[in-house]
Parts: structure tokens; sequence; C-alpha cells
């Protein structure tokens, strides 16, 4: 903590060993690689004083370090199993107060809506523990910002278990009457429902919205999903609406 205020880090978890899509995250979007494009859109964050990547220490994510490195973004690695562990290393790594947990699978989240997140609940008092945009709050499914502190997040560390430790944030949403929540509601209504990659289908669906986007504005926001914005969307994003 200084004198500014809590030192807050956006961490990417990301590995190469996905069950249904292996090696998603370094799929192209736009002409780069999908953790690539989703490290440029969070560092547009005014709010966060640092990001990084949390990776495996297994062979099979060498790749995912050799990115970082190329692009000059830091990568801690950890354990494959203990997700909670290894994104509570990678915040420690660079002094946080405040994780920003972000997942690769997820390349449509941009710094705007991570300052969205920070700004509520930096603005509240006391500082609520954790801080997300995930069930019930509006957003499309991968729109996801989480915002823990870390003294929340090691209280999690220290009782949680096998399953809590695989889902990062699990042990805090698991008991409300513990630590202070705060759900970050929708803007608006958007013209799409998912924005998460995890099959070949989802790819392929945010693959062209990302693309569709990206060609009219390359630091578009995640505004430009909402139903009421003047940006157009593609036809078959909006199929069945």
């Amino acid at each position: 903590m200084t004198a500014a205020g809590p030192r807050v880090v956006g961490v990417i978890q990301a590995r190469m060993n996905s069950t249904r899509l292996p090696g998603k995250i370094l799929l192209p979007l736009a002409g780069a690689p999908m953790l690539e494009r989703l490290i440029g859109r969070v560092r547009t964050s005014h709010r966060l004083a640092a990001v990084c990547v949390a990776t495996t220490d297994t062979p099979a994510d060498e790749p995912v370090v050799d990115l970082c490195r190329r692009i000059g973004i830091p990568a801690h690695r950890g354990s494959e199993a203990d997700v909670l562990g290894r994104m509570l290393g990678a915040a420690d790594q660079q002094d946080a107060d405040i994780m920003v947990r972000l997942t690769a699978d997820n390349p449509i989240v941009d710094g705007d809506l991570i300052d969205l997140v920070l700004d509520r609940m930096l603005s509240e008092d006391p500082v609520p523990d954790y801080a997300h945009t995930v069930d019930g709050t509006g957003f499309p499914f991968g729109l996801f910002v989480e915002a823990a502190t870390m003294q929340a997040l090691r209280h999690a560390a220290a009782g949680a278990d096998a399953e809590e430790r695989e889902h990062v944030t699990l042990f805090l949403r698991r008991r409300p009457d513990r630590f202070r929540m705060l759900a970050v509601r929708a803007p608006g209504p958007f013209a799409v429902d998912r924005v998460s990659v995890d099959t070949q289908e989802d790819y392929d669906t945010v693959s062209a919205l990302f693309e569709h986007h990206h060609a009219r504005d390359p630091r578009f926001t995640f505004r430009a999903l909402l139903r009421s914005t003047t940006i157009a969307m593609p036809h078959d994003m909006t199929a069945g609406q």
C-alpha cells in the first residue's frame, strides 16, 4: 500500500493444456496470438500498476513463457493444479495489494472494463474484499473481471480445499458472510451473451467478433458490444437475439 492507494496488479491465468481446445490461448486473433491480444487490451487500464502472466511449470507452457519474453511481460510459473497458489505467487512477485484475476480465454476483456470494476471497488469505504462482473451482473459470459484484496486471497489459500485451489475465487464466493462482496452491474444490455473461448465453435465465433471490431477500431472496448452501441454487429452474431 502506498500513499496513493493500493497497488493493483492484473494477473492473467494462462496454460496450454486446455481439455476441449488445447493450445487455444495462442490461436490467432486478428493476426496475433489470443494471449498477446488480451495482454495488449489489459495494458490500456489506467488503474493497473502492472500486468503479468501466471502459467504452469510444465514443459507444455514453454511457448507461453516465450511469448511473454518476446513482448516484455513478466511470467510467473507455478503448480498446474494449485491455481490459487500460482496466482498468488504471481501477484506477490509484483508486490500487489489487490489482484485483478483475468483468464487468457476471455480476450474481449479490456482496460476500460477493468477500470470500471476498480473505480467502483476503490470508491467504496471500506474497500470490498472481492469485486466482480460474473454471476448475475448482466455481463456476457467471458466479460469477467474479478478483483480481490491480497488479504482475502491469503485467507482463501489458508483454508481452501482442492476444488477451491483450482478455481481461484471460489473460496471467497462461497462465503459471502465472511467477505465484503461487490457485484458490478453491466452498463446496459449486450448484443451477445458469450465471449469466452472453450471450444472450437467458441473460437470461431469470438474470432469473427473480434476481427469485426478490430478492423473498425484496433482499440475497441467492451462497450462496442453493448446493444445500444452505434457500431453494428456482424449478422451472424445477432441472429436469434
